[in-house]
């Protein structure tokens, strides 16, 4: 769906109940038949997708299915044999994502690449609701560069600071386009996000240094308190420590500033209410510490590239399960 559609239907659509209604019933506009042939695409062997994509891709890695999705309640995948690479993604809640019998947990911010061939099921928990990215992908008759980037195990990764996620719903947004050049799009970041898995950034290393005790101090205050103003003064004078002392010493233990810290505690957040509650975007900015909405709406962008009405709109019901 073109970027300048979704815009318009979100001036009328203030809600993300409302907002998952709309794309949950939204089907693109396709020739008779083709609509059949995209929902076969992620089961069928990889050669058997090209003479249908050969108008959608000219060149690998060929993407046959990529959405998000908040599966219903009680429902689970039965197990299955996947003939094509699946990327899972934890946006909220948690799963057991089960393959070949062994079960590993999938929550938010967890990143697994999965084998062809390989036997998954997927179990969603009932207390906290799994709401997750699916990409299928293959890489056509020629040879695929997962074994000798990773290895032959299953790939899994953690994405603490939501990185990978900016790119992946800017992906799942190009591949709803069904446009040569939207997929190109979505092409480049798939090879973008296979690359930042495997050239992880050294900032995850960096949590398990030892940890100054002042500094844990000012990350819970934050962590408690992040819906108020929080300046460096405040820490300062909670701490005793000066400003450009705590900027420096927080950098080390977590790997950024105390203001990235907060934002980044302020985006997970407003994640959250916009996938959990019916609030409008102006209630959430408010209660993650923004009285003004368009401070909120700059912030959430600039961090996530996109906003978080286009955020929601990526959020659709899962196609791709099977029920019991």
């Amino acid at each position: 769906m073109p970027s300048f559609y979704i815009e318009k239907e979100m001036e009328s659509l203030h809600s993300f109940a409302h907002l998952l209604d709309y794309f949950a019933d939204y089907q693109p506009i396709y020739e008779e038949g083709e609509i059949l042939m995209y929902d076969k695409l992620p089961v069928l062997n990889p050669e058997e997708t090209i003479p249908l994509l050969q108008d959608q891709f000219y060149y690998p890695p060929y993407i046959t299915l990529a959405h998000m999705y908040k599966p219903p309640t009680g429902w689970f995948m039965i197990p299955q044999q996947i003939s094509q690479y699946q990327l899972l993604y934890g946006v909220d809640g948690k799963a057991d994502n089960i393959m070949n019998g062994i079960k590993c947990p999938l929550g938010k911010g967890d990143i697994y690449i999965i084998r062809p061939g390989a036997v998954r099921s997927l179990q969603p928990s009932r207390n906290e609701p799994y709401v997750g990215i699916t990409i299928s992908f293959h890489f056509g008759m020629s040879k695929s560069p997962i074994e000798f980037m990773f290895g032959n195990d299953y790939i899994r990764g953690r994405d603490p600071d939501g990185s990978l996620l900016g790119k992946l719903i800017p992906l799942i947004q190009a591949i709803q386009q069904h446009t040569l050049s939207s997929n190109m799009l979505a092409q480049g970041l798939l090879l973008q996000i296979l690359h930042d898995l495997a050239n992880p950034v050294d900032g995850a290393a960096k949590l398990t240094t030892k940890i100054n005790p002042k500094m844990v101090k000012i990350c819970n205050y934050i962590k408690e308190n992040y819906s108020t103003t929080i300046r460096l003064d405040t820490l300062s004078e909670m701490t005793g420590l000066s400003r450009n002392y705590i900027i420096r010493q927080f950098r080390k233990c977590y790997g950024m500033t105390p203001s990235d810290y907060l934002a980044t505690i302020r985006i997970e957040k407003a994640k959250q209410l916009a996938l959990e509650t019916d609030l409008s975007i102006s209630e959430i900015a408010n209660q993650v510490g923004y009285t003004e909405l368009h401070s909120f709406s700059r912030m959430f962008k600039k961090r996530m590239g996109i906003s978080l009405s286009q955020f929601n709109a990526t959020l659709i019901s899962s196609l791709d399960i099977v029920s019991p």
